[in-house]
């Protein structure tokens, strides 16, 4: 009997396997603690494909850490009452070598799924995020962090940002991370908004 593999499985996977094939002289510039995405090749783009559906939204990013850290606070947000609040997320332990460090973004019908890959350990996990609709589009966005960012010890950087407008407001404002997360009365005037954000820990 053949078996049926979820794409966040499939994408897990995929992590350790991926190498890295951005711009390797960007992220040296941005000093020791960076994360930039990566880009699957056509063979693995269509392995997720094939299982996962060619609807599946997800994104991969390679990290680099000094020797300084040792872990990571890998969150999905919600903004709630004018704050970010933790709804889901995990703890990474950063144990390989630096060079190992995958994460992978799932987005599933209602959900969203953290995938971590350190080189000795990996783990995943998945956040209901309720009663939404990603079929429609229809006054909601998403955007990714597409260019190589440098990573500050003990802050946030975001890496997916979710919003959706208020009933009978026309002419949605979409700001790829990280403009966007750090402006209250851009989130204030939505209806909803998602992120998922990593914090280094030394």
């Amino acid at each position: 009997m053949k078996k049926l593999l979820p794409a966040s499985l499939v994408l897990a996977v995929l992590l350790s396997g991926c190498a890295g094939r951005g711009s390797d002289k960007q992220a040296e510039d941005l000093g020791e603690n960076t994360i930039r995405p990566l880009e699957l090749t056509e063979d693995e783009e269509a392995l997720l494909d094939l299982i996962g559906g060619s609807g599946t939204e997800y994104s991969v990013y390679q990290l680099t850490a000094g020797e300084t850290i040792t872990g990571g606070q890998i969150e999905v947000l919600s903004w709630e009452n004018g704050s970010w609040r933790v709804t889901g997320g995990g703890t990474a332990a950063i144990s390989g070598p630096s060079d190992q460090l995958r994460l992978g973004i799932v987005l599933g019908a209602e959900d969203i799924r953290i995938n971590w890959q350190d080189g000795s350990s990996q783990f995943s996990v998945t956040t209901s995020l309720g009663e939404i609709d990603r079929s429609t589009g229809n006054g909601s966005g998403r955007t990714w962090l597409e260019e190589a960012q440098a990573l500050t010890p003990g802050e946030r950087t975001p890496l997916y940002l979710e919003v959706y407008q208020k009933d009978g407001e026309d002419g949605l404002s979409l700001f790829a991370p990280p403009d966007g997360f750090f402006d209250p009365e851009y989130l204030n005037s939505l209806d909803r908004a998602y992120a998922v954000t990593i914090t280094l820990e030394e």
